[in-house]
Order: structure tokens, then C-alpha cells, then sequence
């Protein structure tokens, strides 16, 4: 199936595309909330802009693809891979991310604010400027990831491995850290 034919299928009411091959197609600003794209294949897909608004990608495979701009609130992403994936100025409000695999994903400027991302893979990712407050980091492999900038107040990070981390210039204000303690 190609964009042209997933789209004309999703405005004619279709909304579960599960399992569906879409390897290097362009969906671009395009409407495509409450989809649901459960165990896809979207490897170097370009979401660049799409509304995506409460989508289902539980166990989808998203690695290299583009979803930079892209709007994922109330997203469903539980157990979803997307290494080296761009979400620059992705917004993320409330979505969820339990294991999902974010290595080097590069999350700059990303709107992650309540976003559960316990247990999630973000080694190495870049998390630049990201706005992560009160989100769910439980258990989270931060190891070596880029959290400069980052807005963490009130972000629970128990158990979380900081490993290498770049904090720098980050807000912490309210922030559970790794050893249950409040960060001041």
C-alpha cells in the first residue's frame, strides 16, 4: 500500500491499518488521528506535521522516521522502536511510551509534558530544551542521553539510570530523582 491509497482508505473511515508495511512513504501534514498502526511497519516514514493526535503504535517499528512537528497527544506508543528516530518539536502532551525504544531518537524542543515513559530506552537520546515536566521516567535508561536545557519539574525519575547524562542548565524543581529524593 502506498500514502496516496492509506489516506483515501482513512477518509473513507478506515482506521486500522495494524500490521500494514509503509517503509519510506510520506505522510506529511497530513490528519490522521485516532489511526491505528499496531505492529507496523514504518521504518523512514516522514510524519513531518501530521496530526496524530490519540494514534495506536503499540509494537509499530518507527526506526529513522521523521515525526518531527508532529502532533502524538494521548498518543499510544507502549513497546514501539524507534531508534534514531526525529521528533524535533514533537508534541507528546499525555501520551504513552512505556518501553518504547528511543535510542538516539533525537527529542529536541519536544513537548513530552505528563508523557509515561517508564521503563523506556533512551540511550544517547537527545532530550535538548524537551519540556518533561511531571512526566512518568521510572525505570527509564537515560544512559549518556542529552537532558541540557530540559525542563524536569516534577518529573519522576525513580529508578531511572543517569548514567553519562548531560544535565546541564536543566530544571529540576520538584523532580523525584533516582534515589527517591526531591530534588529543591
Amino acid at each position: 500500500m502506498n500514502a496516496a491509497e492509506l489516506v483515501k482508505q482513512y477518509q473513507a473511515g478506515t482506521k486500522d491499518f495494524s500490521g500494514i508495511d509503509l517503509v519510506g512513504v510520506s505522510l506529511k501534514n497530513i490528519d490522521l488521528c485516532q489511526i491505528v498502526f499496531n505492529q507496523a511497519i514504518l521504518t523512514e516514514v516522514d510524519f513531518t506535521g501530521a496530526n496524530l493526535t490519540n494514534a495506536n503504535f503499540h509494537l509499530a517499528l518507527l526506526n529513522l522516521s521523521n515525526l518531527s512537528e508532529a502532533i502524538l497527544t494521548g498518543a499510544n506508543l507502549k513497546s514501539a522502536t524507534l531508534k534514531s528516530a526525529l521528533l524535533y518539536k514533537v508534541s507528546c502532551g499525555k501520551a504513552q511510551l512505556q518501553n518504547a525504544n528511543l535510542q538516539a531518537a533525537i527529542l529536541k524542543r519536544a513537548f513530552l509534558r505528563e508523557t509515561n515513559l517508564s521503563q523506556a530506552n533512551l540511550i544517547s537520546a537527545d532530550l535538548n530544551q524537551a519540556n518533561l515536566i511531571d512526566a512518568n521516567l521510572t525505570g527509564a535508561n537515560l544512559t549518556d542521553a542529552n537532558l541540557a536545557n530540559t525542563f524536569l519539574q516534577g518529573a519522576n525519575l525513580i529508578n531511572a539510570n543517569l548514567t553519562g547524562v548531560n544535565l546541564d542548565q536543566a530544571i529540576l524543581t520538584g523532580a523525584i530523582m533516582p534515589d527517591g529524593q526531591i530534588h529543591d
